[in-house]
């Protein structure tokens, strides 16, 4: 029983580090060459627009969308930058990477669904002054939902 417990701890991990692994992978669109579409229509349709204000969004908001409707939510949020207000349920380091997670909307009781705030090491001081259970509001740029465990954000700071 005790092996059984280790052994799917260790398969969680490693599903872990793959996500983390795969939120890096390039996602530029690819197009057809021999498409007639004009450039306005094969561009990238989640591009950050520069000096745009960020989307305020709730944290349990931001997860439901994803959780209701991955396509939209993406056209929404993702590329966009993002000021995202919740509960910090997780603060970590991981592959040199500074992450801070926060609570996502629950069904039946259970948080299915985090929104994972990738920052710069550049903020770590910062970082460190969390504590889980706190309130905070983070801006980053949206990056979609990553193999359905958590929305990210990255180049994120504390407000």
């Amino acid at each position: 029983m005790k092996q059984n417990k280790i052994n799917l701890v260790v398969i969680a991990g490693a599903f872990f580090f793959l996500s983390i692994a795969c939120s890096n992978a390039d996602k530029s669109v690819k197009t057809n060459p021999n498409s007639t579409n004009t450039a306005a229509e094969t561009a990238p349709r989640n591009e950050a627009t520069p000096n745009a204000p960020p989307v305020a969004v709730k944290a349990t908001d931001l997860t439901t969308a994803y959780d209701e409707n991955e396509l939209a939510a993406d056209d929404k949020y993702k590329g966009k930058t993002l000021q995202v207000s919740g509960k910090v349920s997780d603060i970590a380091e991981t592959l040199g990477k500074y992450t801070v997670q926060l609570e996502g909307h629950k069904k039946n009781g259970i948080g299915l669904l985090n929104v994972m705030c990738s920052f710069k090491e550049s903020e770590k001081e910062s970082i460190s002054k969390l504590k889980k259970g706190q309130a905070v509001t983070l801006t980053g740029v949206g990056d979609g939902k990553t193999l359905g465990f958590y929305v990210g954000l990255n180049e994120c700071k504390i407000q």
